[in-house]
């Protein structure tokens, strides 16, 4: 090895020259993407926020799920910085996503959802979200073609079809909405005992 300051020979394992007393700085191991999707997973998981937004459920985060979230958020931002957009996984936009949802910044959580789309467009949950979230923004045309695409995905989505259903009919197309509902009920009896249509 030599030395970066006077450039003389050096023992490899030396952590500092012996000519001119300069410390070697020990090599930094490069952060690997394995170990941050390791802990964006780990946040993810302690979250504990279910991955489907219901248009007329109301939720919210207790301490340990805020801290989980904002830990995640940092987590992402980091990520993203060293390896990329889209570098947070799937689950991660979709939990940033439903926290902005839950703090009313709608138009936040429909870019979050947008990057989830986008990594893993064959899931029903962020096309769902997505819709949710514009559905609370007044643009029940746009909600009504994102619920469209989640039934796509998977026609039993009940919660899919009660959404578009609301979506629906707040665009005034009232005989439309009440053939979705009925198809939720057909999927999923419980949904007879929600009020229906909700107002939000």
């Amino acid at each position: 090895m030599i030395c970066p300051n006077c450039k003389s020979e050096m023992p490899d394992d030396a952590t500092f020259c012996t000519k001119c007393w300069n410390v070697v700085p020990a090599p930094v191991e490069p952060v690997k993407k394995e170990k941050v999707e390791e802990v964006i997973k780990k946040y993810v998981s302690v979250a504990g926020i279910p991955l489907i937004l219901k248009i007329d459920t109301h939720l919210s985060l207790d301490k340990t799920q805020t801290n989980a979230v904002e830990a995640l958020k940092e987590k992402v931002k980091e990520a993203e910085m060293r390896f990329g957009e889209g570098a947070g996984g799937f689950k991660a936009y979709l939990i940033s996503g439903i926290a902005a949802f839950i703090s009313k910044h709608y138009e936040e959580a429909v870019e979050h959802f947008n990057s989830a789309i986008k990594l893993e467009p064959e899931r029903k949950e962020g096309h769902h979200n997505k819709g949710t979230a514009l559905y609370y923004l007044g643009k029940y045309g746009e909600a009504v073609e994102c619920f469209e695409k989640s039934i796509k995905i998977d026609p039993m989505h009940a919660i899919g079809w009660y959404s578009k259903a609301m979506a629906l009919i707040y665009s005034n197309r009232l005989h439309e909405g009440l053939k979705c509902y009925e198809k939720a009920v057909e999927i999923e009896p419980d949904l007879k005992k929600t009020r229906f249509p909700f107002k939000r």
